[in-house]
């Protein structure tokens, strides 16, 4: 378990296209390049002529109601890049076409809809359309009057307009009104008052309501039957065409790949230059590679030519775990990825994660099941990472199981087995008053150890990056764990009595206590002065500083403490929940029933505790030990490739 070791290599070629070199690393997938050349020279240019002729190939694919999904590009059929985009554009602007007329339909039809519905409330009127407007010296309104205003007509009964009306639907009286063409304004002022709101009338309304609404109908039919066939596109782009378009996609896909490549490419005067970093495992194959398809290319380390601009450089991260430990590197990636060359906390996660769980989720047959149903649905046929992890959890399920003496919360079903390898009872009873509390001792126990774990890795993390003043001074340094672990002795020996050597005398006070007590108060300063640096802050800053490092250390070291009393409880939780189950089964009328009980209970516990443990551990690895000893500084390995046009 570890990371894999980074070589910086140095490519060079003849002339000034780089475009094979680029696809041969990009094939390898074994090359990080560089952000920055450590050679000066022209850069190798930015521009990426094929992404917008992609996007609009993606587009067009969607529109059409294709998959845009695309295989990636087997090197087969090549394309010229002004012939793609001209026919691109083509079959774009008569998909374009399609668009507005389905637009233009979609706003007829919703304009048929609405003059329909209004005219829905005028079938009372007998009279043509046409022929009431049609008078010339008076002016028509249809529309509706809310139910109040209607009442108030009878105010104006002096004014020169008649008022019919043809429906009401509770609210709302449609109707027409008439006025002469010389009161109209005066009229129209009135009904605006009483908020009646018009309705305009159609060009396309003639005749009486009844017959304009069999002619939109008729109408709405026509329209509807141009929309679909506006909406089948099978004319514009067969499947010959549209095969092209995937070929297409994934060749221009392919192309803008590696034209986004070029800009770590460095142009000398008649060749150029190409760095960055290669797992040492794959150097001599990329050589080999290299050999075989471009000899005329040259691949070399800084070693090899004696150059020393990869050492100011940060070489990237990638992790190297086995088998039990690779799931957990999903972990490390939510938190950020280790600097390269400090420790790779993948094992310690992927252990202490494991051991938590299965302390906190002890059943053997629900153990079992979680693992069957993280490996076989999770990961196998749901793809969930997480699948993998919940199967090495179970592992320690079961094993912890076999400690608490449960199989699907019956607490006594493995009593004959303990009884065969000459046991009186089972070794953890965990319900019983006297397990409650060792259960909850060992649980702060097992805290002080894993947090004794991750300051020890802190200070080892602290040396490999050349900080030797903070692995001494620094709260999670050689002075937090003597402080820490002295308090934890002294609070043991208080508590319980016990006669440990040197703990709590003046010697031990003073080196154990004080002595670490004041390296942490004072870190700041020793560190900057043992390191030649000035000390800008005053006395009173010093001071001040020093005492709200040493409080918010001493409530770190309390409350992530406290902290795993969360272990036993969720254990303590996991069984007082299987004891309701059966507490309900045990008042079922019949077995029937007491199975149901006792199967759902199961189901709903292994789903709820097992949501709720894998967020709590998790909030362990990362608050309490992460914090102590990672710093997510470092970069993730990404090489050069050529992905897939949806992966683009």
């Amino acid at each position: 378990m570890g990371m894999v070791t980074m070589v910086h290599m140095n490519v060079y070629g003849p002339g000034r296209d780089p475009q094979r070199a680029l696809e041969l690393l990009a094939r390898q997938a074994c090359f990080d390049p560089d952000e920055q050349p450590v050679i000066p020279g022209e850069a190798g240019g930015s521009e990426d002529p094929y992404a917008p002729v992609l996007a609009q190939t993606l587009g067009l694919l969607h529109d059409l109601g294709q998959d845009a999904a695309c295989p990636a590009w087997a090197h087969g059929q090549e394309f010229d890049l002004d012939e793609v985009a001209a026919r691109v554009e083509g079959f774009a602007a008569e998909v374009a076409k399609r668009g507005q007329l389905k637009t233009e339909l979609a706003a007829r039809l919703n304009t048929y809809q609405q003059a329909k519905a209004q005219l829905y409330h005028l079938t009372g009127l007998q009279t043509s359309v046409d022929e009431i407007f049609a008078c010339k010296y008076l002016k028509v309104r249809f529309g509706r009057l809310p139910k109040d205003s209607y009442d108030k007509l009878s105010y104006y009964d002096g004014q020169p307009f008649t008022f019919r009306e043809y429906d009401f639907d509770g609210q709302y009286y449609w109707g027409i009104y008439f006025v002469p063409e010389s009161a109209a304004e005066e009229v129209d002022k009135i009904f605006a008052s009483l908020y009646f709101e018009r309705m305009w009338v159609p060009d396309f309304v003639h005749g009486t309501p009844q017959d304009a609404i069999a002619q939109i109908m008729a109408q709405e039919s026509e329209l509807q039957a141009r929309r679909k066939a506006a909406e089948d596109l099978a004319d514009i782009a067969g499947p010959g065409d549209v095969q092209w378009l995937r070929d297409a996609a994934a060749w221009l896909s392919y192309r803008s790949q590696i034209a986004r490549m070029y800009r770590y490419v460095v142009l000398l005067d008649s060749s150029f230059y190409i760095s960055g970093f290669v797992p040492q495992s794959q150097v001599q194959p990329l050589k080999l590679a290299a050999a075989k398809e471009l000899p005329e290319l040259r691949l070399a380390s800084d070693e090899e030519v004696g150059a020393k601009g990869g050492q100011t450089l940060r070489p990237p991260t990638k992790l190297k775990n086995n088998w039990f430990a690779k799931p957990f590197e999903m972990f490390i990636d939510m938190y950020g990825m280790p600097e390269y060359g400090d420790i790779d906390p993948t094992g310690f996660v992927a252990v202490t994660y494991s051991v938590l769980f299965g302390i906190m989720f002890g059943d053997v047959g629900q153990g079992i099941l979680l693992g069957l149903v993280g490996y076989f649905i999770m990961y196998k046929k749901l793809h969930m990472a997480i699948g993998r992890v919940l199967t090495r959890c179970s592992v320690f399920c079961t094993l912890f199981g076999f400690v608490y003496g449960s199989v699907f919360g019956f607490e006594h079903a493995l009593d004959g087995f303990y009884h065969a390898l000459g046991f009186a009872q089972k070794p953890l009873e965990v319900l019983e008053p006297t397990a409650i509390t060792e259960l909850l001792v060992s649980s702060v126990a097992a805290g002080v150890f894993l947090i004794l774990c991750a300051m020890t890795a802190g200070i080892l993390s602290h040396l490999k990056r050349g900080q030797p003043l903070k692995a001494v001074f620094s709260v999670n340094g050689v002075a937090g764990a003597v402080f820490y672990f002295s308090v934890v002795l002294l609070v043991v020996k208080l508590v319980t009595g016990l006669p440990i050597p040197f703990v709590g005398t003046a010697p031990f006070y003073v080196l154990c206590i004080a002595v670490p007590l004041a390296g942490i108060y004072f870190a700041e300063p020793i560190c900057k002065k043992l390191a030649g640096e000035p000390l800008e802050e005053g006395v009173g800053e010093v001071l001040m500083n020093g005492f709200f490092e040493v409080f918010d250390a001493l409530l770190s070291f309390a409350s992530n403490t406290m902290s795993f009393l969360r272990v036993g409880g969720f254990a303590l939780a996991h069984a007082g929940m299987m004891t309701m189950v059966f507490t309900l089964a045990d008042m079922m009328p019949n077995v029937l029933l007491y199975i149901l009980i006792v199967v759902v209970g199961n189901v709903f516990v292994m789903g709820l505790e097992g949501l709720f443990v894998g967020i709590q551990v998790l909030r362990l690895e990362f608050y309490e030990m992460f914090s102590r000893f990672f710093d997510a500084d470092g970069r993730p390995f990404t090489p050069l490739a050529v992905r897939a046009p949806e992966a683009a």
